[in-house]
C-alpha cells in the first residue's frame, strides 16, 4: 500500500500544480462497476540471504463511475491483471509504468470520474503457517475524485512454505461478508539464468538469455498463468518487459533492446479464484508466487 500511496502523491503533484460467466461487470451500467480484489504474494529474492519467502497481502474494494476498469487499475496502481496486462503466450511486450503517464490519465477523468474504495470490515488472510489481519482505515486522499478507505499492506516475517490461502471478511456497510480460498502454485525457482546458476547478482549480456526453472506439476489449472518480468529504467521512464510463458521449464528471454545496468528479473506463477459478496459484481482472490533475481547487464 505504501507504493500506491506514493503513486497517488506523485499524481497529485502533477494534477494539482474476465472470469467465470456471471461475474463480469454489467455493461449496461455505462462505465460503472463494483469489484473486489484480494492479492496475496509469496516472494523469494536471490539478493536476500537464505531461503526466506515473504508473504505480502493487499486488498481493494472499488466502486467507480465514468471510467473503465483499466483506468481504475492504473490510477490505483493495482496488481497485474492477467486478463489485461500480459501479452499472448510465448510473446513479450514492453510496458511503460511511469507515474507521469498515469498523471495525464488522471487529468482526463478528474472532472467526470469517481472512485470510492469501500469497506468490507476486517479481513483475515490464512495460510498454512500464518494468519494476517487487514483492517480498513481512512486516508486523506490527494486526488479529488478518489474517496473511501484503504487496507494497509501487510508483510509478514519469513514463512516456512508456500501453501493454500483462505480469505474471510466480516463484512461492512458497503461490502458484505465473504470467504474465498485457492491452492497456491509451487514457487517457480530459477535453476539457471543463461549459463550460470542464480546468485545475489548475476552478470548477463544484452542478448537472448535462456531461463530455466522447475516446470509446474500436473496440479496447474486453467486459472493459472506464468510470466516473466524484467524491470528497468530508460532515462526517466520506469519500464517493464513482460513475457507470458508456457510453464515447461525453459524460455528464451530477449534482452538486446534493454539499456545497460542493473535490472530486476522475476518469474511468477499466478493463480486466482472468484467469489461472491453482497455489494460487489465481481470478487477475485489472486495468489502469486515469484522468484526474483538482480541482473547486471553489460555495457
Amino acid at each position: 500500500m505504501l507504493l500506491r500511496c506514493l503513486t497517488l502523491i506523485l499524481l497529485a503533484s502533477v494534477v494539482g500544480c474476465s472470469g467465470p460467466e456471471g461475474l463480469e461487470e454489467d455493461a449496461s451500467l455505462g462505465q460503472q462497476g463494483r469489484f473486489g480484489l484480494v492479492y496475496v504474494s509469496y516472494d523469494h529474492d536471490w539478493a536476500e540471504s537464505g531461503e526466506a519467502v515473504l508473504l505480502t497481502s493487499t486488498a481493494q474494494f472499488v466502486r467507480y463511475a465514468a471510467m473503465d476498469r483499466d483506468q481504475v487499475a492504473r490510477l490505483l496502481a493495482l496488481p497485474l491483471d492477467p486478463d489485461r496486462d500480459l501479452p499472448s503466450v510465448e510473446q513479450c511486450k514492453t510496458y511503460d509504468l511511469s507515474v507521469d503517464a498515469v498523471a495525464e490519465e488522471a487529468l482526463d477523468v478528474e472532472d467526470t470520474g469517481s472512485v470510492e474504495l469501500m469497506e468490507a470490515g476486517d479481513l483475515k488472510i490464512l495460510t498454512d503457517d500464518q494468519t494476517v489481519t487487514l483492517s480498513p482505515r481512512h486516508f486523506p486522499w490527494l486526488l479529488p475524485f478518489i474517496s473511501g478507505v484503504v487496507y494497509g499492506e501487510a508483510q509478514s516475517s519469513a514463512v516456512e512454505r508456500v501453501g493454500a490461502v483462505k480469505v474471510t471478511a466480516e463484512g461492512g456497510e458497503a461490502v458484505g461478508a465473504f470467504a474465498a480460498e485457492v491452492a497456491s502454485p509451487a514457487l517457480p525457482r530459477l535453476a539457471a539464468v543463461g549459463s550460470v546458476q542464480p546468485s545475489p547478482l548475476i552478470a548477463a549480456r544484452r542478448e537472448t538469455l535462456t531461463l530455466r526453472w522447475a516446470p509446474e506439476s500436473a496440479s496447474a489449472t486453467s486459472s493459472e498463468v506464468t510470466y516473466v518480468e524484467v524491470r528497468y529504467r530508460k532515462g526517466k521512464r520506469d519500464m517493464v518487459l513482460r513475457c507470458q510463458v508456457e510453464d515447461d521449464g525453459s524460455f528464451n528471454l530477449p534482452l538486446s533492446d534493454l539499456v545497460p545496468g542493473k535490472v530486476t528479473l522475476e518469474i511468477v506463477r499466478l493463480r486466482r479464484s472468484f467469489y461472491s459478496a453482497p455489494g460487489l459484481q465481481r470478487g477475485e482472490l489472486r495468489v502469486a508466487v515469484r522468484d526474483r533475481a538482480t541482473l547486471a547487464l553489460d555495457y
